[in-house]
């Protein structure tokens, strides 16, 4: 049995363990569709999920726009596409709403970044990044080139300045976090201590009044989704970014499904947005 089918079917079977739940903790799985729809499900595994999508040929060039090096603070970055010609890509389909994503991440992976570029056209996209220290930074940019696929390009920049005190990530003891207002928790099927390279898991992050500890009302939709996780191992050498599972999301609750691809340690950002406001929350696990 191969490994898609495998993790299909166990993904299955969670929906169905799910669906005959009872009596199990409101603080858990409060909020959660417990009987979603199982129609669709092998499509929404294929689609809700990009694990290391190659480049297909095409490059994004990165420069200062007015060509100065990368330096510590804010900069503004000119983006290039070009296909495997070097021609400038001069059209673009939307992906989210948006025709450019555009993650940043630090080498220590301690500062993370989600924006969108502007496309300016003749294959150009510029933005305005705040760089907090210097060292180098991984750029991955998502776009999709009008009639093919999505495309991923990943490259290192360098940043000059001040260098941060050296960082090591480590898993985290606890997975609840206060981000202002709210209190994030995430959950995991299996556990977050039980996670095996190449087993289908089930993310859940749960959403609270910091104060109260009590759900908040219904997330909003951000970029299309109730919800965006991007994942990086601690090499950074290892990207998934996954959208969540809307058919298993609900109130304040939002679930993603993902596959670790490779043991080591992985850094996860969930992205939310309530009351107008956006939030990033990361947790660091082990992958067996």
């Amino acid at each position: 049995m191969n490994i898609f089918l495998k993790n299909t079917l166990k993904m299955a079977a969670f929906i169905l363990g799910l669906a005959l739940m009872t009596g199990c903790s409101a603080t858990k799985w409060d909020n959660v569709d417990k009987s979603p729809p199982v129609r669709g499900l092998l499509a929404m595994i294929q689609q809700d999920q990009m694990t290391n999508i190659t480049d297909r040929g095409y490059r994004v060039i990165a420069a200062e726009s007015a060509g100065k090096s990368f330096e510590q603070g804010e900069v503004d970055i000119r983006l290039l596409v070009i296909d495997s010609s070097g021609i400038p890509v001069q059209k673009f389909v939307e992906d989210r709403t948006k025709l450019m994503h555009l993650i940043v991440v630090s080498k220590d992976l301690g500062t993370f970044m989600h924006v969108h570029p502007e496309y300016v056209g003749e294959g150009v996209f510029t933005v305005r990044i705040s760089f907090p220290h210097a060292g180098p930074y991984l750029l991955i940019s998502e776009f999709i080139p009008e009639h093919q696929d999505m495309t991923v390009h990943r490259q290192w920049i360098t940043v000059a300045g001040e260098m941060p005190p050296k960082a090591e990530t480590l898993p985290d003891d606890s997975y609840s976090q206060r981000m202002d207002d709210l209190h994030i928790s995430l959950t995991a099927s299996p556990g977050l201590d039980n996670i095996i390279a190449g087993e289908m898991v089930m993310l859940l992050f749960q959403v609270s009044d910091a104060e109260t500890l009590q759900p908040v009302g219904r997330l909003e939709t951000y970029l299309g989704a109730s919800g965006h996780s991007v994942i990086l191992n601690s090499s950074a050498d290892v990207y998934v970014h996954v959208h969540a599972a809307e058919e298993m999301s609900s109130g304040s609750n939002v679930m993603f499904h993902t596959v670790f691809p490779e043991a080591g340690i992985y850094k996860i950002w969930g992205q939310f947005q309530y009351e107008g406001k956006l939030t990033t929350v990361p947790f660091v696990v082990q992958v067996r």
